[in-house]
């Protein structure tokens, strides 16, 4: 892999938990006031895809990265978008992920469906700005670890996914400063980093109306993602200068409890509107988390959580940790990811069309739908 001659957010790794605690303890967020003030992005309201490098944004390795922007006149809300693609955390699945670590407006013209699809009429993101995060780190947005050596992968990576969001954000708050509404909305992996990184963008519109989206990112209770699988990817991507440090729950001695920060999110922001999407069968949940099988010490080839153990994963997630806070729309399927897939306008579950709930999850009335 090339690298580049610097490596993305290394001063912000450094000062970024001291950051926290401040605007925890009272910092300019607490009084209603974005921290983020860098230039504004010199954007076109047309309705066009653009593309943004930002200084310091970078893949995993060392490719110069940024944002893409597509903002309208008079403009409905704000929907900041992270992209999936796999993840890095041992040989296996970098090898399954390396191909897919798109920036650019490559990575934008791959999923051009869906909520993405801005010549479907129905469209229900059509009148939104949108803020479009590529996917090209390995590490679910949520990576502060530099210069990373995988065993059985040759060259290091930048798991910068974090550094990159935080420097964005230094652009892009004051580009759409004014937004009254915020949806910050994920696939895949993109999913989890939408959650991770929620914290860090609601800061930037602090008086907004707020929406989250996870579609088929998930992370289930330690009996169905072991336990020793969670540690390889916190250790592997530095989750530990992310996860916030008044959520006790969200990590237990052997590594475990991540899916406590889905409740964390829910009771942290209590006015915002949180949704998660999935399917009970999902095939690329069912690998990536089947690298936990067996003392996550998997035998050659693909791993396979299993289509039960998935069915019951899930189930157990809504009903235990989702319940009462999160609006879940829950497919029959072995489909990966809806929002942004030619899916989206004819899914269904119950009896009720997927782009229906999304509107209502948009409105603040969506339900719980599926089995």
């Amino acid at each position: 892999m090339t690298r580049a001659p610097i490596h993305a957010g290394t001063a912000l790794r450094r000062g970024w938990p001291q950051l926290r605690r401040a605007r925890r303890d009272g910092g300019d967020t607490a009084a209603g006031v974005s921290p983020y003030d860098g230039e504004p992005l010199d954007i076109v309201r047309d309705g066009s895809w653009q593309w943004f490098d930002i200084e310091g944004v970078q893949c995993a390795d060392g490719r110069q990265s940024g944002v893409g922007v597509r903002a309208v006149e008079d403009s409905a809300g704000l929907v900041v978008y992270f992209k999936g693609g796999g993840a890095c955390f041992n040989s296996t699945s970098c090898g399954l992920s390396a191909p897919l670590m798109l920036t650019g407006f490559e990575a934008i013209e791959e999923n051009p469906e869906g909520v993405l699809d801005f010549e479907a009429t129905d469209n229900p993101l059509a009148n939104h700005d949108i803020v479009y995060f590529p996917y090209c780190t390995g590490d679910v947005h949520g990576g502060t670890a530099p210069q990373t050596m995988v065993a059985g992968v040759g060259d290091p990576w930048d798991f910068v996914g974090h550094d990159n969001v935080v420097r964005a954000l230094d652009r892009v708050g004051p580009t759409f400063a004014d937004a009254s509404r915020l949806l910050v909305l994920g696939t895949s992996a993109g999913g989890i980093g939408a959650l991770v990184n929620f914290p860090r963008i609601v800061e930037g519109w602090p008086g907004a109306e707020t929406f989250l989206l996870d579609d088929s990112g998930m992370i289930f209770r330690d009996d169905y993602l072991a336990p020793c699988l969670q540690r390889q990817m916190r250790d592997t991507w530095s989750l530990a200068n992310v996860l916030p440090d008044d959520c006790p729950d969200c990590e237990t001695e052997d590594g475990g409890g991540m899916a406590q920060y889905f409740a964390y999110l829910g009771e942290r922001y209590p006015q915002t509107h949180f949704g998660v999407v999935g399917s009970t069968r999902d095939q690329i949940v069912r690998i990536f988390f089947g690298f936990g099988n067996d003392a996550c010490e998997p035998g050659p080839g693909l791993p396979d959580l299993g289509e039960q153990v998935l069915t019951e994963a899930l189930a157990d997630l809504r009903s235990t940790v989702l319940a009462d806070r999160y609006a879940t729309f829950v497919v029959d399927s072995d489909q990966h990811t809806w929002t942004t897939t030619p899916q989206f306008y004819t899914a269904e579950a119950g009896g009720v069309p997927l782009s229906t709930w999304f509107q209502a999850f948009l409105a603040g009335d969506a339900t719980d739908v599926g089995p």
